[in-house]
């Protein structure tokens, strides 16, 4: 049996190769490339982060390797080959670049498809599905490959689209490494053991410095680096037949990241976003808008996932009579999430909202479509005037225009349609009005929020507040966020002025603006 000693030592020796990494490069790094700013939407940090903390990380993946070869000595359990190391520090400098120079996402893409295909053809695969209640197993063929390449394509990407608020990647991954060093343990790994129980070291000191207020992010080299990692230790095991209980294992822990990833990809196809477009609407993101703070947040998603770590590991060990517990446990928490956060959890409620993004979904690509636009037309214009000029013009082709008459009440004029508020920073909201909006005034945020990359890029470049675009140093009063909710019964008083034609309704928005 391995020593504990040994694996003290393991920990040691990563915990402190990640903080003082950290600490220098936090001390050392001069270049423009790897600082991430805030943007007022997903990025709400003040002052600009470093994104590099991958480059420790890999130090230290380089450190537990080196220790689980010389743990592998003499054992009859697969060890971590040369491709193990070679692919690992290919994904990570995949990351690694992307997060100093934005590489394209085909070529990302492209790359970890080739990851996947150089795994298959080192032995990293998927090759049977074996029965997770006993003996017995299906082979997969032909498909075998394919499904070897979408699992190395989905690990990386998955925790990289976690790593969207201070410690939340970084602690998903701890708990995923040490549910993987536990299953090297009972499959007679050691060397799988010591290399995930070296990253549990490197990511409690990461932790360090990137709990809430985060000094520095993982990037998408660390992240890229740990799916890596996390997707090629669940393939490695003692025999072939304990490769889909390994398999189940890890899907288990990751369940609560695939419900927000499944949940994010709905609803960006149905509303015709780009499947891969970062936005502010996951989980984490609406448990904050609910007042939640970010380090209760992260001390419950903490415990669910290792919960969730300790049922994956339940089935393993119980060689899958824990499986129908696991499910019902899982579908439980579904919907115990999904009514906590406020997400439809009934097929009607789900149906209902469906049909609003969807009524919605030729505004949404439009005004995604001119955030686009104008995120090009930031690099080609020399003056604020003439950027913010074609701001305002962008929004307008969607009926969407600032209010600027913040300082005092809504009149009546206003009453007939949707003012949405939008904190960008602290004591400071953006206010508009959607004239088009009726009934899907909610729907309706998700409209103005294609335009909130475009406000604070301009902002960012131009380095003052942009004039008469609804910005508000004071909050707005929350019974003020949807005006037709409030005043409900003065809708019936100006429905006569709704009727009225889309000139005329422009002109009388236009005399509130400038008086």
């Amino acid at each position: 049996m391995f020593e504990y000693g040994k694996i003290a030592v393991v920990l040691v020796v990563t915990f402190g190769v990640a903080v003082i990494g950290i600490a220098l490069i936090r001390r050392f790094w001069s270049f423009r490339q790897g600082v991430d700013g805030g943007d007022g939407v997903r990025k709400m940090q003040t002052t600009p982060v470093l994104r590099v903390g991958g480059l420790p990380l890999f130090v230290c993946f380089l450190t537990s390797y080196l220790f689980s070869i010389f743990a592998s000595s003499g054992q009859q359990a697969p060890m971590l080959g040369t491709a193990f190391l070679v692919l690992g520090s290919v994904m990570f400098l995949l990351g690694f670049c992307d997060d100093l120079f934005h590489l394209p996402a085909k070529v990302k893409l492209f790359v970890q498809i080739m990851v996947g295909v150089a795994a298959y053809s080192a032995g990293m695969r998927i090759e049977c599905v074996s029965n997770p209640f006993g003996d017995g197993s299906f082979e997969l063929g032909g498909f075998s490959l394919i499904l070897t390449m979408a699992w190395f394509v989905a690990l990386p990407n998955l925790i990289n689209l976690i790593d969207g608020m201070d410690g939340l990647a970084g602690g998903i991954s701890l708990f995923l490494c040490a549910t993987l060093a536990a299953l090297g343990m009972l499959t007679g790994n050691m060397g799988l053991m010591i290399l995930c129980v070296g990253l549990v070291g490197g990511l409690t000191g990461f932790l360090v410095f990137n709990l809430p207020p985060a000094k520095i992010y993982m990037g998408d080299g660390g992240a890229y680096l740990l799916g890596f990692v996390i997707a090629a230790s669940s393939l490695i095991s003692s025999n072939k037949g304990a490769i889909f209980g390994a398999l189940l294992v890890v899907v288990i822990a990751l369940g609560f990241p695939i419900l927000d990833t499944v949940l994010a990809i709905t609803r960006r196809a149905l509303a015709g976003l780009p499947l891969m477009a970062p936005d502010a609407r996951h989980l984490h993101h609406r448990l904050i808008t609910l007042g939640f703070s970010k380090r209760t947040i992260l001390l419950v998603l903490y415990g669910v996932v290792s919960g969730l770590s300790l049922l994956g590991l339940s089935v393993f060990i119980s060689q899958g009579y824990m499986l129908p517990i696991a499910g019902m446990v899982g579908i439980i928490a579904v919907f115990g999430i999904l009514r906590l956060v406020g997400l439809p959890h009934t097929i009607r409620d789900a149906r209902r909202l469906a049909r609003e993004i969807i009524s919605l979904r030729k505004e949404i690509r439009y005004a995604y479509a001119l955030s686009q636009v104008l995120a090009h037309e930031l690099d080609r214009v020399d003056s604020p005037e003439r950027y913010w000029t074609l701001f305002r013009d962008s929004m307008a082709k969607v009926a969407i225009f600032p209010r600027e008459c913040s300082e005092h009440s809504p009149g009546p004029e206003l009453l007939g349609h949707c003012l949405i508020s939008h904190r960008i920073s602290e004591g400071r909201e953006w206010q508009v009005l959607c004239l088009k909006a009726t009934s899907e005034s909610r729907q309706w945020e998700r409209v103005v929020r294609c335009f909130l990359p475009a406000l604070m890029d301009g902002i960012a470049k131009w380095g003052d507040s942009p004039p008469h675009l609804g910005i508000s140093e004071e909050p707005v009063d929350e019974e003020s966020i949807h005006v037709t909710a409030a005043a409900s019964s003065a809708h019936h008083q100006v429905s006569r002025l709704r009727r009225e034609s889309d000139a005329e309704l422009e002109l009388e928005f236009g005399e509130v603006v400038d008086g």
